[in-house]
């Protein structure tokens, strides 16, 4: 039986493992930092970044702070914290520097971990806390919405907005108003202006509840909300046979074992100096970016990241492929992929040109990830309208800047049509066939695309063409005009019922 991970395990066995061994120990004088930071959440996508920011810049001696999770759910995680004295281990694995890599991280930045169901006066007592100045979140997409019952006074309030308000309203009556006394709260849902949407759902509530006005003032000018943006996959929790194997590597048994890729991102929206200044972690990584205006970051992982995955999931999956690592492996594909970002998404991008290049390097390494096994029937799911948001401008652009249509761009589109050709219905059910087996086609348009695909002779130019003209000019679909397209991708389409994709795909690489 393998023994727990804990501080007297840790302190134990930093005195014996050395530091060419691929797990990195915290040292113990880490265990007495202050609390400085107080979280709401404990998933995946935060121990896996911001806590591991927050105990990178502790081994740099940049902040000596630790931090206070708020669980929001009834996960009974905070009993794993406790049993583990709030550390967990990381494991970063992916492809960098050519090669595959794998490291483990003993990440002590959490001191505790309270369940907001029970213990919320505990929650409350850390707003006295004059140490604790910075708040962080991230409560999933629907975390930052509105409750406009959500009762202020209740041991907690049901949303996180809620919770957020009422511990800010206690935090402004423990130091009476002090301007000093204003947090920077830092949110990192995954949604656009998550800061921005968070402050005024937080200035609704205090006029909801009809809070004084000195209060409204003080959150308004007082404390900072950043929007940002996170990038970093961080998995849910390892399957058992993974978590057996890591353990086993480690050592100790792991209730909160947290595995995540190498790359990571965080930018913030702000003032640099000032926010070096209220939260120093920030300056501990690379990977961590402040600016006055982060649209460029968000384009270029709406069109490179998310664009790329989206144009070529379906022509990877009809030649036979399971997973975004298979792709990279596959000669065609993988070529294919590189082209159509360097060659036709990123020319289209009114940002840094270097920087867009050095982050396509970045998304093809993490593309090549062999630990990583994301199936490319998983991002098919509502397919037409991650097609339309992340690559329908992209179209346009290239269009206009060049005065030709994307030879490639078109090719993955005439394979997300093929792909999304429903066979069989099945209720409110649609499944494709490939190789004579059944594929779900999980789209909300997929009703549609059934109707649209009836009758259709994909041997006949003319009916190809009809098909995808009728798709492709269906406004409901689509952000712009995309019958300047029609004539190629109708094209590609019937070559792909002549040849084969892989042929096809192989001729334009």
């Amino acid at each position: 039986m393998l023994p727990q991970l804990t501080q007297d395990l840790i302190a134990t066995r930093s005195q014996r493992v050395t530091s060419t061994e691929d797990i990195h120990l915290p040292n113990p004088r880490f265990f007495g930092y202050p609390n400085r930071v107080i979280q709401f959440g404990s998933g995946a996508l935060l121990r896996g970044l911001m806590d591991h920011f927050i105990d990178e810049a502790n081994q740099q001696g940049l902040f000596k702070g630790r931090v206070v999770i708020v669980n929001n759910t009834r996960s009974g995680r905070s009993q794993r914290f406790a049993e583990q004295d709030g550390l967990f281990t990381i494991c970063e694995e992916g492809f960098s520097g050519g090669k595959a890599q794998r490291q483990f991280y003993v990440n002590s930045a959490a001191s505790t971990a309270l369940p907001a169901a029970n213990h919320w006066h505990k929650v409350l007592n850390c707003a006295h806390n004059e140490a604790i100045t910075t708040v962080v979140s991230n409560t999933t997409e629907i975390g930052i919405t509105l409750q406009e019952d959500d009762d202020l006074s209740a041991a907690p309030p049901q949303s996180f907005p809620g919770k957020l308000t009422a511990f800010l309203y206690e935090r402004y009556r423990a130091f009476t108003g002090l301007p000093q006394s204003g947090m920077l709260i830092i949110p990192t849902e995954l949604i656009i202006d998550n800061g921005s949407k968070l402050k005024s759902i937080v200035l609704k509530l205090i006029d909801i509840n009809q809070l004084e006005d000195e209060f409204r003032q003080w959150v308004d000018q007082q404390c900072t909300f950043c929007n940002t943006l996170v990038d970093r996959i961080v998995p849910g929790e390892p399957s058992e046979a993974k978590q057996a194997e890591l353990e086993e590597h480690l050592g100790f048994q792991d209730k909160l074992l947290t595995v995540s890729e190498i790359y990571r991102f965080l930018a913030i929206e702000g003032d640099k100096e000032e926010l070096h200044h209220k939260a120093p972690f920030l300056q501990a990584d690379s990977g961590i970016v402040i600016d006055e205006d982060i649209t460029p970051y968000r384009e270029r992982k709406l069109r490179i990241l998310n664009g790329g995955h989206t144009i070529s999931v379906a022509a990877g999956f009809l030649c036979g492929l399971e997973t975004v690592y298979d792709c990279m492996q596959d000669e065609v594909m993988g070529k294919f992929i590189s082209q159509v970002i360097y060659e036709e998404i990123i020319p289209t991008l009114s940002i840094d040109i270097d920087m867009a290049k050095e982050f396509a390097g970045d998304v093809l390494d993490r593309f090549r990830n062999p630990y990583l096994h994301h199936q490319l029937i998983s991002i098919t799911l509502q397919y037409t309208s991650k097609m339309n948001m992340r690559n329908g401008l992209t179209f346009d652009r290239y269009l206009e800047k060049t005065g030709e249509v994307p030879k490639r761009m078109c090719a993955g589109l005439a394979a997300y049509l093929l792909f999304s050709r429903p066979t069989v219905q099945e209720g409110d059910k649609y499944y494709g066939e490939f190789n004579g087996e059944q594929y779900p086609i999980r789209d909300d348009k997929a009703d549609f695309l059934y109707k649209a695909w009836q009758e259709v002779d994909l041997s006949d130019a003319e009916s190809t063409q009809q098909l995808v003209e009728k798709i492709l000019t269906h406004q409901p679909f689509w952000g712009q005009d995309m019958r300047p397209f029609v004539e190629l991708i109708s094209f590609y389409l019937g070559r792909y019922t002549e040849v084969g994709v892989r042929d096809v795909l192989a001729s334009l690489v």
